[in-house]
């Protein structure tokens, strides 16, 4: 059981963070930067390989659990750091902090918790959204993914930068969006501003990321598949 729970979560941090690996990230206030820092580390240790650099930063305490193979004492200390994260980010959001807002609705939709999802108070996103912020629209996007707000939110984010979204928008259009909606033409447009934002290489980097790469064709993974396994 311990074990597809980690599966679950490892497939999740991947598909989120690959997404994101070349967006523009916000500046966060120090103090949320601090907190996100924290429980990175902690994600970052879970997940850490046995081939991983020694001198990679850790969480100690979740390393000597994992050392144990406690499961019940590892969910535990885990529950009580994503706690402790929350109850960071909320004090901040109450000192009018807008980038703890935007912190915890990205940890909202990283740990795809839909009861924390719906408490997130979206007005600072949505100022910073209409402030340019790429990053805030394309995360207003994704919490607004099941609704016709979805693509027009892509699209606001994808015109003032964002990578994560252009990449988007060009799957939704080329082949993820109900027949009638798929539009070549926009899957190429917005396929060729990720190529303009990030570069050829680095967008088939980020494309063999989330594919099986083969002689330059595409395999899509379907990774709700690999999760039940």
């Amino acid at each position: 059981m311990f074990q597809k729970i980690i599966a679950f979560f490892f497939f999740t941090i991947f598909s989120f963070q690959i997404a994101l690996a070349q967006e523009v990230q916000p500046q966060f206030s120090p103090q949320v930067q601090k907190a996100k820092n924290q429980i990175q580390l902690t994600f970052n240790t879970l997940f850490q390989s046995n081939d991983t650099n020694k001198n990679t930063k850790v969480d100690p305490a979740l390393k000597q659990l994992l050392l144990q193979n406690n499961e019940e004492k590892i969910k535990e200390y885990l529950d009580q750091q994503q706690n402790l994260f929350l109850k960071q980010i909320n004090r901040y959001i109450k000192q009018g902090d807008p980038s703890a807002s935007i912190a915890l609705l990205e940890f909202a939709l990283f740990s795809q918790d839909s009861e924390l999802k719906e408490q997130v108070d979206l007005r600072p996103i949505q100022k910073l959204s209409n402030q340019n912020d790429a990053y805030a629209s394309y995360l207003l996007a994704q919490y607004y993914s099941n609704t016709e707000r979805y693509i027009p939110l892509l699209e606001k984010a994808g015109q003032q930068g964002s990578a994560a979204a252009q990449m988007t928008l060009a799957d939704e259009y080329g082949f993820r969006l109900p027949v009638k909606q798929q539009d070549t033409q926009k899957a190429e447009f917005w396929a060729n501003k990720a190529k303009q934002n990030l570069g050829e290489a680095a967008y088939t980097e980020q494309k063999c990321a989330l594919a099986n790469c083969d002689l330059e064709e595409f395999e899509m993974v379907d990774f709700s598949k690999i999760t039940q396994q």
